[in-house]
C-alpha cells in the first residue's frame, strides 16, 4: 500500500433536515476518487468530524469506504479529547476497510507530552494499520513537537505527520532530522510546492474537493520535478484557497463544490449553508478565477 501523494479531506455531506446522508457522502467520494486522487481522507477538520455522532461514523464509514472505486483507499480521522474514544474510533475505522487513520492529539485540554506519548501509542497496540499524527495547532490548541512524533516514527508508532500548521517553517522543522522513511504531508494547499520540493511525501488538499484535476496535476508534477507547472497549479491553488476564504469553513467549501463541479452537497448546524451576502461575496471570487480553472474541469 502507497503512503504517499494526494490525499484528500472530504467534507461529510448531510439531508436538508442535517442527518446524516451516506448515499449523498458516497457520491461524493466516489466522483473524488475517479479524478485518480491517492487516498480519501474521512472525519477529518472538512469532514466536522466533532459534530458527527459515534453511530453515524459507522454509517458513514459503512456507505463510503466500499463504494471507493479504482486504486485509491480510504484514511479516517480518529483522534478524540480521550485516549479510550480514539483508540475505539480507530479500531472502527478499520473494522470498516480503512487503510490508515489520523489523529489529531487530544484537544480543548491540553496533556503532558508524555501523555501524548501514551496516546499515540495505545493506538498503535489497538490496530494493524498506519496511523498518522496530525498537526493542528489552531484548533487543537498546542503543537506536536518534531521531536515527539520523529521518536514514535522510529518506535514504529505512527508512520508520519500531517501538518496544518500554515507555515512552511513547521513543515520544514518536521523534515529536518527526520528519520528515514518518515512521511510529512502538509495539509495548508498554498504550502503543496514548496513542502514536496523539501522532501513532504505528498499533500492533504482541501481544494481537490472542488477541482480534483488541479490538485492530481500540482501534487503529480511536484513529485516528479516539474517544477515549472507545479507552479503554475500552485498559483491557480492559491488563487482558489482565497475565494474559499470569502465564506466560513468548511461550508464554503462545499459551496464551491457545488458550484464549480456540480456537487451534491448538504449541511448541520451551526457549520450551516453560506447566508445571501456570503454567497455572493464567494461568487464574486469565483468569478475571477473560473477560466483557469476550466481546463482541469474538462473530461
Amino acid at each position: 500500500m502507497s503512503l504517499e501523494g494526494l490525499i484528500v479531506p472530504v467534507p461529510t455531506l448531510f439531508d436538508p433536515d442535517g442527518d446524516l446522508d451516506p448515499g449523498r457522502n458516497a457520491r461524493f467520494v466516489r466522483d473524488i476518487a475517479d479524478a485518480q486522487v491517492d487516498h480519501v481522507f474521512l472525519l477529518g477538520s472538512l469532514g466536522e468530524f466533532p459534530c458527527v455522532a459515534d453511530a453515524e461514523r459507522t454509517a458513514l464509514l459503512e456507505a463510503t469506504i466500499d463504494s471507493i472505486p479504482g486504486r485509491a483507499d480510504a484514511w479516517v480521522g480518529c483522534g478524540a479529547p480521550s485516549t479510550r474514544q480514539a483508540v475505539r474510533y480507530a479500531e472502527e475505522a478499520e473494522a470498516s476497510g480503512a487503510a490508515a487513520v489520523v489523529a489529531v492529539p487530544p484537544y480543548y485540554l491540553h496533556p503532558t507530552p508524555a501523555s501524548i506519548d501514551r496516546y499515540y501509542r495505545a493506538i498503535r497496540a489497538a490496530i494493524g494499520i498506519p496511523l498518522f499524527a496530525y498537526n493542528i495547532p489552531g484548533l487543537v490548541g498546542y503543537a506536536l513537537e518534531p521531536a515527539l512524533v520523529h521518536r514514535l516514527f522510529q518506535d514504529r508508532v505512527i508512520a508520519g505527520t500531517k501538518d496544518t500548521s500554515g507555515s512552511i517553517a513547521s513543515v520544514a522543522a518536521f523534515l529536518r532530522g527526520a528519520p528515514e522513511g518518515f512521511r510529512v504531508f502538509p495539509g495548508d494547499d498554498e504550502l503543496v510546492a514548496p513542502s514536496i520540493a523539501a522532501g513532504a511525501s505528498g499533500a492533504v488538499m482541501g481544494m481537490a474537493n472542488i477541482v480534483p484535476k488541479l490538485c492530481v496535476a500540482l501534487v503529480g508534477a511536484a513529485r516528479s520535478g516539474h517544477a515549472d507547472r507545479a507552479e503554475e497549479c500552485q498559483g491557480i491553488v492559491r488563487a482558489l484557497v482565497e475565494v474559499s476564504r470569502a465564506g466560513p469553513f468548511p461550508a464554503t467549501v462545499k459551496f464551491l463544490a457545488a458550484q464549480v463541479r456540480g456537487a451534491d452537497v448538504g449541511y448541520r448546524a451551526p457549520y450551516d449553508a453560506l447566508a445571501p451576502d456570503e454567497e455572493a461575496a464567494v461568487r464574486g471570487r469565483l468569478a475571477v478565477v473560473r477560466d483557469r480553472l476550466q481546463p482541469f474541469l474538462e473530461d
